[in-house]
């Protein structure tokens, strides 16, 4: 059940970590899909600094990124999920 007062990172961690759950994807994989590569955002991180106001969105974004990896590994924590890979 959906709770209605549930973070938009939360949501989109939980998605992702079931598509790991059910095997679409691996834990790497899922992290890479999720976080953005390190020249990207450099890249991303010295728009934002001159665009001003054209950059707000985009800083917006690239939080919302870093604040679904924070969820995803939460969520990976507690269902020990990086333990059971190992052992498969």
């Amino acid at each position: 059940m959906q709770d209605y007062f549930e973070k938009p990172e939360h949501i989109e961690a939980r998605a992702i970590l079931r598509l790991v759950e059910i095997g679409t994807t691996t834990l790497e994989d899922a992290r890479e899909l999720i976080g953005i590569p390190d020249r990207e955002e450099q890249a991303l991180k010295a728009f934002i600094r001159v665009a001003g106001k054209a950059g707000v969105g985009i800083g917006r974004a690239v939080a919302f990124r870093r604040r679904v990896a924070y969820e995803f590994e939460m969520l990976v924590s507690s269902a020990n999920l990086e333990q059971q890979q190992l052992v498969a």
